[in-house]
């Protein structure tokens, strides 16, 4: 069945957002459009266009008769990030630990160990990161989920993807590097959930997003000579 015009679109922005979410494109690479055109069977337009979408939420900048290419922030740009999305995951955990129910945890639960199972699985740190990545997007999914209320999980979850494509932009293993402690960390906060714990579940998640901000921002990334930082 082919794919309404609509589908079209957003298939292709998805597509190449996942992209720049797992870090498939090289630092000052040109966003190769041709070759994802023939990749997905489709027309430079709606390529054209997800790239479009993606340089106003942030991702990308497109320069005039140069091409399109992975948008670069400064170090107190994504500190200053990580300090509003901290706020915005803390207060999810804050709610999830007044308002989830034992199906919700279940969840939690079950998400949490899979993502403990990865600690002993014979992966190469790519597919460690790739599989970290999707499990922990989806225990914060559900989160989000338990804290019933859809607009904080809307906004939350577009900060997600930020927080994201920076650790994919920083071109380091920051989640299989950080897969021990951010274990221990999400069993943390599900222990305050459970016990419904509110100040505790914001304080822990308040931290363990902050924890990601400092291995992306850490004195091993001191910035270039224009003071930039890859982000």
């Amino acid at each position: 069945m082919a794919i309404r015009r609509g589908g079209l679109a957003e298939h292709v922005y998805s597509h190449i957002k996942e992209l720049l979410l797992d870090g498939k494109f090289d630092h000052g690479e040109s966003i190769p459009v041709e070759r994802i055109t023939e990749e997905l069977s489709v027309s430079r337009q709606p390529v054209m266009d997800a790239l479009k979408r993606l340089s106003i939420e942030g991702f990308l900048v497109i320069l005039p008769q140069i091409g399109c290419r992975i948008r670069e922030y400064e170090p107190n740009e994504i500190t200053d990030f990580f300090l509003l999305f901290a706020e915005g995951e803390a207060l999810i955990a804050e709610l999830a630990a007044k308002r989830s129910d034992a199906a919700d945890i279940a969840k939690l639960s079950a998400i949490s160990f899979q993502i403990g199972e990865l600690r002993g699985a014979d992966l190469s740190v790519t597919q460690l990161n790739q599989n970290y990545r999707v499990l922990n997007r989806k225990l914060h999914f559900e989160m989000r989920q338990a804290a019933r209320s859809a607009p904080i999980a809307e906004v939350v979850e577009n900060l997600g993807d930020r927080s994201d494509f920076f650790v994919a932009a920083s071109a380091r293993p920051i989640f299989s590097d950080r897969l021990e402690s951010a274990h221990e960390e999400h069993e943390a906060i599900l222990d305050a959930i459970r016990k419904g714990d509110p100040d505790q579940a914001r304080a822990v998640m308040k931290q363990h997003i902050l924890h990601i901000e400092e291995r992306i921002n850490g004195p091993e990334r001191a910035p270039d000579a224009a003071g930039k930082i890859k982000a």
